[in-house]
């Protein structure tokens, strides 16, 4: 996997048919006849500037320290650790960021404040919704969790996904 900045020019070489995921920020979205009109022009509110891809590879994320975050609120933790990190890999229109956990069971009671992009880098989740509707994702897997989701997320070990959230929704709650 790998991050193509706003503002990256050069050649997309595709020797041959595959797929990809695309995520696309709102404000992107909306203006994408714009974008492909001026030819992928830079969009001058990319607040990083980095204009080259970022891999995002697998085996090296798995091995990137995470910088501790303050315990979860006690009424949050059900069973398991209180103990949990993230690293941001890029801020631009969206933010790319690493989050890992030990194992915890946790009561996501207030709405999940945006929508969030998440590859399961290693361990497993199940996301159990308040109608109780369970999804287990492992490594490899991927989901999107919408704004405004309540139910439990439990990680039964050890636990680290990369996410993908749009920045303004990000900077609203964390900041």
């Amino acid at each position: 996997a790998f991050l193509v900045p706003v503002g990256w020019t050069g050649t997309w070489e595709m020797p041959a048919r595959f797929r990809e995921l695309i995520i696309i920020e709102r404000k992107g979205w909306e203006a994408v006849e714009t974008m492909i009109a001026t030819l992928f022009g830079a969009d001058p509110e990319s607040s990083t500037g980095q204009t080259s891809v970022l891999p995002l590879l697998t085996a090296s994320l798995k091995k990137a320290p995470l910088d501790d975050l303050p315990p979860w609120p006690q009424e949050v933790v059900l069973s398991g650790a209180n103990k949990h990190g993230q690293k941001v890999l890029h801020s631009g229109n969206v933010v790319a960021a690493l989050y890992g956990a030990e194992a915890a069971r946790l009561s996501v009671s207030e709405p999940f404040p945006y929508d969030e992009y998440v590859l399961v880098l290693s361990g497993e989740v199940t996301l159990t919704s308040e109608a109780g509707q369970s999804q287990t994702f492992g490594a490899g897997d991927s989901f999107l969790v919408p704004k405004g989701w309540t139910g439990i997320w439990d990680m039964p070990g050890q636990y680290l996904e990369k996410i993908v959230v749009e920045t303004a929704a990000w900077n609203a709650i964390e900041g």
